[in-house]
């Protein structure tokens, strides 16, 4: 058995030596732990094991192990009437349960062969006749585990299994009809020689299609005219590129085109729906201006100081226009708009991402009942609460925008932030 071990280990060496260059797919580690068995003693303990190991990444589920080791088994301190010394070699296949990632849990069975001295400590054991006698045998594993990246070369390893003999000489003793076995646990490391989080390196086609997954509006264009060049390099005739392959880039084109002409459309309904809240604006104030000559002035200041406050909300400006509508509000308090300034105040804290003042700012529009911007507020109110990560506030916010306004423009979208939700 010991001479077995070490063909073992000078093999895992061989291994480690051949993956001295290049993206090596191999590891070495140390683990540790207890193990503890379970024969015709009644009471047994754990007691300490060890190895060494040599990890190979056949693929990205499958990992082979091969690991040299000792360990003892004994019924625990409080009875300690014997210890069976042990000398293992394991050949294990683990297999992952998801390929990516820093925590990757795994599923292992394998195979042990081991050599064993059974000395008896009491008198009493059960074993006494075979104390200090030498004995071999092998074992089926079953097990599993979790291996966590900590590093792109280190990681660590928790696992545990259940090693089953056909043997009943474990605890020194033949008796019964049931074999012995024993249960493994251990946490150690390893050290890969490659780069274990390094992603394999995509074709030309694949970093393509990437591109096109990733394109977002603002870059369309440029990335358009890039794809469009592939597109005339591969039909001046790249013998390389399969005409499959061709028609799915292709395909691939047109859908970006339809992306950009979704996203021009969405850009359409944005301007027509600021239109239609810039109208109604105007109607009252138009209304408002009839009241007469003082009224009139001040609504013309109003207006004008209103409209440069938006416009610098706009322009991204928050602050700017913070301090603007907060001066409106403190000149004009009794203005009918004075709570959309509230309002607007409320958007440049959410623009500004401050999302809990800006929900503290817009609670605030419910305090003028007569207010144009209830249901807006009561929908960004939800969503500050989903950026602050309080997704049982933000689901009641959205649908009081379905159940307390349904005449509001802003239904479907409450409808889409609760899906989002979930």
């Amino acid at each position: 058995m010991r001479r077995t071990s070490v063909v073992l280990f000078l093999s895992s060496l061989f291994l480690l030596q051949s993956a001295a260059s290049g993206d090596s797919k191999l590891g070495i580690g140390l683990n540790a732990g207890v193990q503890k068995p379970y024969c015709d003693v009644l009471h047994t303990g754990i007691a300490p094991a060890g190895e060494v190991m040599v990890r190979f990444l056949a693929s990205d589920y499958l990992t082979l192990s091969l690991s040299v080791g000792g360990g003892v088994l004994s019924d625990g301190l409080s009875y300690y009437t014997y210890q069976t010394k042990m000398v293992t070699g394991d050949l294990k296949a683990n297999v992952s349960l998801i390929k990516t990632g820093r925590i990757r849990p795994y599923l292992t069975i394998g195979a042990s062969l081991y050599n064993f001295e059974y000395s008896a400590d009491k008198p009493w054991a059960i074993g006494l006749a075979n104390d200090g006698e030498r004995f071999s045998s092998n074992a089926v594993i079953v097990g599993g585990g979790m291996e966590i990246l900590t590093a792109p070369q280190f990681a660590v390893n928790l696992f545990a299994d259940y090693r089953h003999t056909p043997t009943d000489l474990l605890d020194g003793a033949e008796l019964g009809k049931a074999k012995d076995g024993y249960l493994n646990g251990r946490i150690g490391f390893t050290y890969y020689f490659g780069n274990r989080l390094k992603k394999t390196q995509p074709s030309e086609e694949d970093l393509i299609a990437k591109q096109l997954d990733d394109a977002s509006f603002g870059e369309s264009s440029e990335k358009m005219s890039k794809f469009e060049a592939k597109l005339d390099k591969l039909e001046a005739g790249d013998a390389d590129m399969s005409m499959e392959s061709y028609v799915r880039l292709k395909s691939r084109v047109d859908e970006l085109y339809q992306l950009i002409d979704n996203k021009e459309k969405e850009l359409e309904d944005l301007r027509s729906a600021l239109d239609l809240k810039n109208k109604r604006i105007i109607d009252l104030e138009t209304t408002l201006e009839r009241g007469g000559t003082t009224a009139q002035v001040a609504v013309g200041e109003f207006s004008l100081s209103y409209e440069e406050a938006l416009r610098l909300f706009y322009a991204r400006r928050y602050r700017e226009a913070i301090s603007l509508f907060s001066a409106l509000k403190a000149k004009y308090p009794e203005h009918a708009l004075v709570s959309n300034c509230h309002y607007w105040i409320g958007e440049c804290h959410f623009g500004l991402q401050d999302y809990a003042q800006a929900a503290e700012v817009f609670q605030g529009v419910f305090n003028w009942p007569n207010s144009l911007k209830r249901d807006d507020a009561t929908l960004m109110l939800g969503r500050c609460y989903y950026n602050l990560r309080d997704t049982g506030r933000a689901r009641s916010y959205f649908q009081g925008v379905i159940d307390d306004y349904p005449d509001s423009e802003y239904i479907e979208k409450a409808r889409s932030w609760l899906q989002r939700i979930g």
